[in-house]
């Protein structure tokens, strides 16, 4: 089973346009993603799926630059796009990370991929109990396929395995709870949504001099920075 991470990203996002070349300390945000998700120590490969909208050449014309692997596919038709990437870089399980993630637990990653060695008839994991931010879920592509010829709406189509969640018991599913929630910080969240979460990111970034810190050592540098005051988005 060939596994690959696919990081959707685009330009247009309304809340904070064209983010994704944004930087955290001098690197992109997708390039920043990008590099968390090459930690992963199971996957095959990984690759940005972005958009075939010319507002979305800007990244394309970066991750070719920088050389990293990238696919375009519909703007809207989100579960398309993964379908597409799936089937162009021939991979049988993917790991679906969107690109406001910079701390996305490629750990975490890895244990879901296990997951499906280990269970034939698995179909789709997701990460809980966890702040947002950390998510990813893993899935199958005879699954998406399946699911894509249903009747779906245009919103499942876009946040791709909304259907799948709303649908839990029609299919084969495991949950991992990585109990990375405390109470303390229960409403943060680590996503890059707005410009000022980006100020929230390079903090945490300039507490290490490596890309590879773990879920665990964020969490507690988060509750370092809300004991000192300097959580402003809880």
């Amino acid at each position: 089973m060939k596994k690959i991470i696919l990081i959707q990203a685009r330009l247009s996002s309304s809340r904070f346009p064209r983010k994704m070349l944004h930087g955290i300390l001098g690197i992109p945000l997708v390039e920043y993603v990008f590099k968390r998700c090459k930690e992963s120590k199971v996957a095959n490969d990984v690759a940005v799926i972005t958009s075939v909208e010319k507002s979305d050449d800007a990244l394309y014309d970066f991750c070719k630059e920088k050389r990293i692997p990238v696919f375009r596919g519909p703007l809207d038709d989100v579960l398309r796009r993964y379908i597409m990437a799936a089937k162009y870089y021939n991979s049988s399980i993917i790991c679906r990370v969107c690109g406001d993630s910079p701390f996305v637990d490629y750990m975490a990653i890895d244990k879901q991929f296990i997951e499906f060695e280990k269970k034939s008839s698995l179909e789709y994991t997701i990460t809980t109990n966890c702040l947002n931010g950390f998510i990813s879920e893993a899935f199958t592509l005879n699954l998406i396929k399946k699911i894509y010829n249903a009747d779906l709406t245009k919103d499942e189509k876009e946040h791709v395995t909304k259907y799948i969640r709303d649908n839990k018991k029609s299919f084969e599913i495991k949950e991992l709870n990585l109990n990375l929630r405390p109470k303390k910080l229960d409403s943060f969240t680590l996503t890059v949504d707005y410009p000022e979460d980006i100020e929230i990111a390079e903090k945490i970034v300039s507490k290490f001099d490596c890309i590879n810190f773990t879920s665990e050592e964020i969490i507690q540098e988060l509750n370092n920075m809300k004991d000192e005051n300097e959580l402003q988005n809880t």
